[in-house]
């Protein structure tokens, strides 16, 4: 019995001590890769904020929403994965090591509806802001309009390449349209009613006479 603890004990020992050494590599790869992810990080935000991406995209010093955090973000989790990754090979866990790879299989697909996403917006801010300088009631309806129909048809694009269907997209915009038909209905309906109102008035006197 005690033979066989102590076996027990000097096998989990040797397996210890043998394994210290890949997870020091592993530390020392996620360590690197962090400090890579960083660096890369700025670098490309310095970049993007000297030709003024988001200002060309939007034409606002103060855009609601920042192209460039969202590339530079892209980035960095780009570089973490990858070293992630490779520092779970060292460890040597398979069901680790192939979850991570599932991770990183799927990253295009995050970056490409990203992408979608983006493309969609500049485009939907670009037509906005030229029909509000316009200056003109309308024109600026019709931009909000736009506006948003464009931002939903690119997320209902890039939603099929994340693997997710996109009618739950469709079947709240759906929704939506009916709620703000209704709304439209309703405050027309009021707002006439006074209208109606007279109308029928004059018409039952002409009726009577």
């Amino acid at each position: 019995m005690v033979d066989s603890l102590a076996l027990v004990l000097s096998n989990f020992v040797d397996s210890a001590v043998a394994f210290i050494p890949n997870l020091v590599g592993a530390i020392i790869l996620l360590v690197i890769g962090l400090i890579v992810g960083k660096v890369l990080g700025r670098v490309v935000h310095e970049v993007l904020e000297r030709i003024n991406l988001d200002y060309y995209i939007t034409e606002s010093k103060k855009p609601t929403f920042s192209v460039t955090h969202l590339l530079v973000v892209i980035v960095r989790w780009w570089v973490y994965l990858g070293f992630i990754a490779a520092a779970v090979g060292v460890l040597g866990i398979t069901e680790l090591t192939l979850w991570v790879r599932e991770i990183l299989a799927f990253i295009p697909n995050i970056i490409g509806a990203a992408l979608i996403v983006i493309v969609g917006y500049i485009l939907a801010e670009y037509i906005r802001k030229h029909l509000r300088n316009t200056q003109q009631v309308l024109a600026s309806i019709v931009g909000k309009v736009l506006f948003f129909f464009i931002i939903y048809v690119s997320i209902a694009l890039a939603l099929p390449v994340l693997g997710i269907s996109a009618t739950l997209v469709n079947n709240i915009l759906l929704v939506i349209i009916g709620s703000v038909g209704l709304g439209v209905a309703i405050a027309l309906g009021l707002g006439m009613k006074d209208a109606v109102s007279e109308i029928s008035k004059k018409w039952v006197k002409r009726l009577k006479i």
